[in-house]
């Protein structure tokens, strides 16, 4: 940790060294904290003192949702596709379908899971599900109809990086100022 300035509610602290894997720096001034480095950036707003705002869940938890009301500035997504909602929702899909077509569960799996499920966290989810087709020995197609109406969304993995940074970042921050000054930060 190296803090660049400490001027009261302005703070601008760096954590590893700059280009390094994992190394981020936090900087606050009244209402704002924003986070940078090996991830994305995020300006979060709030109260005068944004340490206060992320502490006040309990010093080793985030809370993504709440936070993520409070972002005025992102550098990504702060959501993506999650693998496991995906696999969740196709298979359940099939499974409430399979007594339509007894006998070509199997074959009807088993394309699925080449042609669908392979694609889970690889960002290609939504297209793979649209362009899906199996056509049973009828001439009927298969299709995973209305699934754009699926949640198949969780928080991104780099929002998730920077919510655990910012708490894990200002618990070194307070640490340190104990450590110097034997009096809470």
């Amino acid at each position: 940790m190296t803090v660049l300035h400490d001027d009261g509610l302005y703070r601008h602290i760096q954590f590893g060294a700059r280009g390094s894997v994992g190394w981020f720096e936090l900087v606050t001034w009244p209402g704002y904290l924003a986070i940078t480095g090996d991830f994305y950036s995020f300006t979060f707003a709030r109260i005068s003192d944004m340490f206060e705002f992320f502490s006040a869940s309990g010093m080793e938890r985030i809370n993504p949702g709440y936070w993520a009301e409070k972002l005025v500035a992102r550098g990504t997504d702060i959501e993506a596709v999650s693998a496991e909602k995906f696999t969740t929702e196709v298979v359940r899909y099939f499974w409430e379908r399979r007594e339509d077509w007894i006998g070509e569960n199997a074959a009807l799996f088993h394309e699925i899971r080449e042609d669908v499920l392979s694609h889970a966290g690889h960002g290609s989810e939504r297209f793979a599900l649209d362009d899906f087709r199996y056509w049973f020995d009828d001439g009927t197609p298969f299709t995973f109809e209305d699934s754009w109406e699926w949640d198949l969304n969780d928080w991104s993995i780099h929002y998730l990086r920077a919510c655990h940074a910012i708490v894990w970042g200002i618990n070194k921050y307070r640490a340190a100022a104990v450590e110097i000054t034997g009096a809470a930060a």
